[in-house]
């Protein structure tokens, strides 16, 4: 979703994490209504996922479920978010995005809130798109095989570690706000991209490779991150964890 719903949230919140190194996207409290989906395999042995969020709150967790399980909050009718599912042959094809003529008004109280449950038990490459908001990515345990996320302003958090037994490759994007990414010290890790960006950069337990960031594992490892990392402006911390 390159044509930013928020681009002129945006500009504002580049200007105040330059100052405080850290977003927050606040949702005020108004009128508000919850709704749940659920969408089962169907079939299919892997997922190309994709979440396209205009902004807001967004979960993403492991979860009991066939594939997915979602609860959603918003404080307009209008604001339900359109989910669709496809199954090609042996790969099923999933959707959740806000309302294409969504309009949100940063002059009065609402609330877009995603709580989004995947199957750990299926092969899946995940997209996650965001203009503005919060992103909480807990994605241990699941199956992910290729990981896109790219947020324009807010805060990030993309928990990876757990015990993962196949390759991940990932691109992270963030314009504004403050990125907290965790990793198992026992899968190998390797990250470019680091010089990008303003902003505090903490990676305790890496070392330098060339143009590149890579912990003491990756060499011999038989299982490997291997993630391209950009900001904008912010500030980023990598967190190796048992």
């Amino acid at each position: 979703m390159r044509s930013r719903i928020m681009i002129a949230a945006a500009a504002v919140m580049v200007m105040a994490v330059a100052a405080t190194g850290c977003v927050r996207v606040e949702m005020p409290r108004g009128s508000f209504t919850e709704s749940n989906d659920s969408v089962t395999l169907q079939g299919a042995t892997k997922v190309n996922a994709r979440f396209d969020m205009g902004a807001g709150k967004l979960d993403i967790a492991s979860a009991d479920t066939d594939l997915m399980e979602a609860r959603f909050g918003y404080s307009r009718s209008g604001w339900e978010p359109e989910v669709a599912y496809d199954v090609n042959g042996s790969t099923g094809e999933l959707s959740v995005r806000s309302p294409r003529k969504i309009d949100f008004d940063f002059g009065s109280e609402y609330r877009y809130e995603w709580t989004i449950g995947l199957s750990p038990d299926v092969p899946m490459d995940l997209v996650v798109d965001m203009g503005a908001g919060q992103a909480t990515l807990d994605l241990v345990g699941l199956d992910i095989r290729d990981l896109r996320v790219d947020v324009g302003a807010g805060d990030t958090t993309i928990d990876l570690s757990g015990d993962w037994k196949n390759d991940l490759n990932g691109d992270i994007n963030t314009g504004a706000g403050a990125l907290k990414l965790r990793v198992p010290e026992n899968i190998g890790v390797r990250i470019v991209g680091y010089k990008d960006g303003v902003g505090e950069y903490r990676a305790d337990g890496f070392m330098q490779d060339g143009d590149a960031l890579v912990n003491s594992a990756y060499e011999k490892a038989t299982v490997r991150f291997d993630l391209v990392l950009r900001r904008g402006v912010g500030d980023v911390e990598i967190e190796m964890v048992p």
